[in-house]
């Protein structure tokens, strides 16, 4: 049969409006895991696989999926209120008439520290009592170690290192961050203390090593 030019026009026109109504629909991103080169409509099924927590470095704003790879600040991992699960310590005290004496030994639970971020703020209580002091074949007592203080801090060395600022005598103490997780923290440093015992006021410092945990 031979189509007359009205009907021909229409069928074109019913073509069009197929060919344009057949754009497929999928995923459009080309970073999801699911994404369709040929899709021409996004259908909103992204799958994007990666960080979602803001408070990450990491954080992608995009994805639907966490994939457990967000990564944080050392100063983010800081921040909070920590006890002082474990000490390892030793000092060195000089005791009038007894000369010299070396100290060490380890203690739990003997404070705790708090890290406020970001307003670097902090404040620490170090109580523990030391290992006895033997001296001629006796055990003199152990020494009470009871510090409270309050000040900043910041980090450096690629935050590697923590340096804490006591707001009272402006004394600094620098800290080597040997590992920081979410709960969990290990740091060693020097610390200066003033301590009353025997009768005697002594000015000493002693080298710590803590096991922190939130």
């Amino acid at each position: 049969h031979v189509r007359s030019r009205r009907q021909r026009q229409m069928c074109i026109r019913d073509r069009s409006i197929i060919l344009f109504s057949c754009g497929k629909d999928g995923c459009t991103d080309p970073t999801a895991t699911n994404y369709n080169p040929d899709a021409k409509n996004n259908d909103n099924s992204c799958v994007i696989l990666d960080c979602m927590d803001p408070n990450a470095i990491n954080y992608n704003p995009k994805a639907t999926d966490d994939n457990g790879s967000c990564t944080y600040s050392t100063s983010y991992l800081l921040s909070g209120s920590w006890n002082i699960l474990n000490i390892e310590y030793t000092t060195q005290i000089d005791i009038p008439i007894l000369g010299s004496q070396t100290i060490s030994g380890e203690a739990n639970d003997a404070g705790n520290w708090t890290f406020l971020y970001p307003e670097q703020t902090c404040s620490n209580t170090l109580n523990f009592v030391t290992e006895g002091i033997d001296i001629l074949g006796q055990t003199l007592p152990g020494i009470p170690i009871d510090m409270t203080s309050e000040g900043s801090w910041e980090l450096s060395n690629n935050e590697n290192n923590l340096l804490v600022t006591d707001q009272n005598t402006n004394l600094i103490s620098d800290y080597q961050i040997l590992s920081v997780q979410e709960n969990v923290c290990f740091l060693s440093g020097t610390i200066p203390f003033v301590i009353d015992t025997m009768g005697f006021t002594i000015n000493s410092e002693i080298d710590i090593e803590l096991q922190l945990s939130k």
